[in-house]
């Protein structure tokens, strides 16, 4: 009788064992430093009486340039000018860390780059006391596939695609909306048909974003006139007009969204005018974003949900792409089941944010239950919290409402027609 009874318990223990690693290994994976509030390549080129004040110098201007370029990623376009730059004490309270990523050194000359990480908490603060509008919320990494069209064919891998050069060429900060190139292996081109860029097939790009690290792909398709088309050699004057028509991906087909127009300015090459196309197509991704999470910017809450599941890979598929939403943060799980976990995490945003998120990772948040209930959210939780959700996703094992709060409603969510959508 000893022996079934060790290897029951030895089985517990392995069980117990393994959600304590898996827990480990992908919080470390939450406390990813979000990009939003890293600022980075700030140059600056600064002479003085002698190098410790050259360098001393140098430093409270890179801290002012990196602070300018967090305010205009953030803010609201209208009101970013009116930010001003606060005092170098200030700056310095908002500041993480920092580190000089190259630097030369004279007797009266510094020029050198740095690279500053802010705490988000403190930037938050002091754009919300500063009464402007803004958003502290960051996409994840973006897939861009930049499409040529030129003589009705779009290419996309093959040679003379000037469009997908600019974009494989170009120095692109983190921003709001982190971009990844493809660059265009023989995986690339078997997930991809450049000749039915629109038509993807949903498998394959999805096979591809995991390869890229990205949660969604924007299909850039380049139009240049006859006249801009005509002229072949990059190095050339640009004569004529582009258009750049914006697809989003993340529907059962690509989905038009904007198309943005440039007319050659007579002074800019070939090149010129696709890397201002590039940039162009950039600053819209960044406007777009900034335009729908700056609602839910200055909020956050904190949740508490129940996650049942049926065996460790259920768990760790829902435990991954919890952390991988954008805003949400300060990830605990509070107790562990074998059939069902408890978490708690903070976002940055209401509950429709929240759930148009969750959609977008094929996962749903149930209505509320209120406090009061006959079972205790943890164990060991000295009060319950105003509200728990259950959080359900594909391929869930079916929540039975009795073992959890005394409420028997129905926890399915639908998602409006109205979701908010991000690249």
């Amino acid at each position: 009788m000893g022996l079934p009874y060790q290897a029951i318990n030895c089985k517990r223990i392995i069980f117990t064992v393994g959600f304590i690693f898996l827990c480990w290994l992908n919080m470390g994976q939450a406390m990813a430093y979000d990009s939003l509030f890293v600022v980075e390549s700030v140059k600056v080129d600064v002479t003085a009486g002698n190098s410790v004040a050259a360098q001393n110098q140098a430093f409270n201007e890179a801290q002012n340039k990196a602070f300018s370029i967090l305010a205009q990623r953030m803010v609201v376009e209208a009101q970013a000018a009116s930010v001003s730059t606060p005092n170098a004490l200030t700056i310095s309270s908002l500041v993480k860390d920092y580190e000089v990523t190259d630097e030369q050194l004279s007797a009266v000359r510094y020029v050198g780059t740095y690279t500053f990480r802010f705490r988000e908490a403190a930037v938050s603060k002091f754009f919300s006391v500063s009464g402007v509008t803004f958003t502290n919320v960051g996409s994840k990494t973006l897939l861009i596939l930049p499409v040529f069209q030129r003589d009705g064919r779009n290419m996309i891998w093959s040679e003379g695609n000037l469009w997908m050069t600019s974009w494989s060429n170009a120095t692109l900060s983190s921003g709001l909306v982190p971009v990844e190139v493809p660059i265009g292996d023989l995986m690339d081109i078997a997930d991809i048909d450049e000749d039915q860029a629109l038509g993807y097939e949903r498998r394959k790009l999805d096979r591809m974003l995991g390869r890229y690290d990205a949660t969604e792909a924007a299909i850039m398709i380049a139009v240049p006139d006859k006249t801009l088309s005509d002229i072949r050699n990059a190095d050339e004057k640009a004569v004529g007009r582009l258009r750049i028509s914006i697809y989003r991906t993340d529907r059962a087909s690509a989905e038009h969204v904007q198309d943005i127009f440039l007319v050659a300015d007579g002074q800019e090459t070939i090149k010129g005018i696709y890397d201002r196309g590039v940039l162009s197509a950039y600053t819209a991704l960044q406007k777009d974003w900034k335009r729908k999470t700056l609602a839910s910017a200055a909020q956050s809450q904190i949740f508490h949900i129940r996650v049942p599941f049926s065996n460790i890979k259920q768990w760790v598929r829902v435990r991954q792409a919890l952390t991988n939403i954008s805003g949400l943060n300060d990830l605990s799980v509070l107790s562990m089941k074998k059939v069902e976990a408890r978490l708690s995490f903070k976002y940055r945003g209401d509950i429709k944010h929240l759930r148009d998120d969750l959609s977008r990772s094929n996962m749903s948040l149930g209505q509320g239950y209120p406090n009061g209930s006959a079972h205790k959210f943890t164990d060991n939780q000295r009060g319950s919290p105003e509200m728990m959700y259950d959080l359900t996703y594909r391929g869930a094992p079916k929540i039975q409402p009795n073992n959890f709060y005394r409420s028997t409603q129905n926890t399915s969510n639908t998602e409006d027609s109205g979701a908010v959508h991000t690249f």
